[in-house]
């Protein structure tokens, strides 16, 4: 029987050799252990290679449209919005913003086939394997060990200066808790991020943290200045005071979790800042604690092993900003002044206190730039910036 020309695929080329050999010495019952079926599936296809020939093998579906199909105009749109509005997004977080904002539910493997066909790049960072590590077990209760960190990034634009985010993260749950935008990791931005988080959440156990200077001491020698280890640095004596245990890790890879969401937020974090236009770094932090660390939280935090928290309340009466300072102890001048950073301080008179010339006051300098001095008999001390010299931040009075 002659038979028009039949491309085949291969497994279906395997079937019908097997097939044909039914028609002279192969048993049924043989047929079907090598094709991985049952005979009557292999009567069904000797009857069909009898009747089509070669046509008979492939299975009566190929080429028909699925009846699960997604219209080919919601192909188009999920395209153009890719283009347009969401190029910056990989596919697992653009999948989740088309539910959001459009309501389009599309399943995550069928925009994968479709973003990929269209020739549009995976944004996923593919990295090479790297030394077997053992991994670490969260901690059971929520609070029991926060990750504080700073990851340097071009938030806002290739084309805009990099700026640093300091986000505090709960190992137990994996959850970001609270986050701010600065241009440096600095002292003062880590300690306005561990006092909303305690404002918020209370006082961690533990924190687990680099190696950097503002967090513990780095610098062991050399001509400009010897220090050493048993002497604490400021965030150091705040955390003492707190009764906050410091964990310091001694690479990268021993905060994994830590580093694996700060790649995270600079992938999904990146492209919603672009989307929504924001540019400026107090916009970025109010959007980011607002809209994003909810949602983040919603969608890959993690249950703890114990529903206990180990959070502890801010003792009662104290001032937060008073422990997470900068504190230096200066000697009060004849003249009622002291010297901090190039500048000099009139201090104004104290009704508590009649003289305090001679004796040591200590200068507090609070995460918002604020100078405030305190003495240990009269309390806080008003004090006046005197001109001509080159000006400090603005010192502010606080009422003791």
């Amino acid at each position: 029987m002659n038979e028009s020309l039949v491309l085949l695929k291969e497994y279906e080329l395997r079937r019908l050799r097997v097939v044909e050999r039914t028609f002279l010495d192969l048993s049924a019952n043989e047929a079907a252990k090598l094709l991985g079926c049952c005979q009557r599936q292999v009567f069904r296809l000797k009857a069909r290679v009898r009747a089509l020939g070669s046509k008979g093998i492939i299975h009566g579906n190929c080429g028909c449209k699925p009846a699960n199909a997604s219209p080919v105009g919601l192909r188009r749109r999920v395209l153009e919005l890719h283009r347009t509005k969401f190029s910056k997004y990989n596919d697992y977080h653009f999948a989740e913003a088309l539910e959001e904002e459009y309501g389009l539910k599309v399943n995550r493997e069928t925009l994968r086939r479709w973003l990929r066909a269209a020739d549009i790049p995976s944004k996923r960072r593919h990295r090479a394997k790297k030394n077997h590590r053992r991994k670490r077990e969260r901690r059971s209760c929520l609070g029991e060990l926060l990750f504080l960190d700073g990851s340097p990034h071009c938030w806002f634009g290739p084309d805009r200066p990099k700026s640093t985010l300091i986000l505090a993260t709960d190992d137990a749950t994996g959850k970001p808790l609270w986050g701010l935008f600065a241009a440096q990791e600095t002292l003062a931005a880590c300690f306005e991020v561990f006092y909303h988080v305690a404002r918020q959440f209370g006082l961690p156990g533990a924190l687990y943290l680099d190696r950097a200077s503002q967090f513990t001491t780095t610098r062991h020698g050399g001509v400009h200045r010897f220090q050493h280890d048993d002497q604490p640095t400021h965030f150091e004596l705040a955390m003492q005071t707190l009764a906050v245990q410091l964990i310091f890790a001694n690479s990268p890879q021993a905060r994994g979790r830590g580093e694996r969401i700060n790649g995270s937020f600079q992938d999904r974090l990146v492209a919603e800042l672009d989307h929504q236009h924001i540019t400026d770094p107090a916009q970025a932090t109010s959007y980011l604690n607002r809209v994003f660390i909810p949602k983040y939280a919603k969608r890959f935090g993690v249950q703890p092993r114990s529903p206990e928290s180990a959070f502890r309340p801010v003792p009662e009466g104290m001032d937060l900003r008073t422990v997470l300072c900068e504190q230096t102890v200066r000697e009060v001048a004849n003249d009622n002044t002291i010297r901090y950073h190039g500048q000099v301080y009139q201090l104004k008179p104290n009704t508590r206190s009649a003289c305090i010339a001679g004796t040591k006051v200590t200068v507090q300098e609070w995460f918002d730039g604020t100078i405030h001095v305190r003495h240990g008999r009269a309390g806080t001390i008003p004090v006046t910036i005197l001109p001509g010299r080159a000006q400090h931040p603005t010192a502010h009075t606080v009422n003791p």
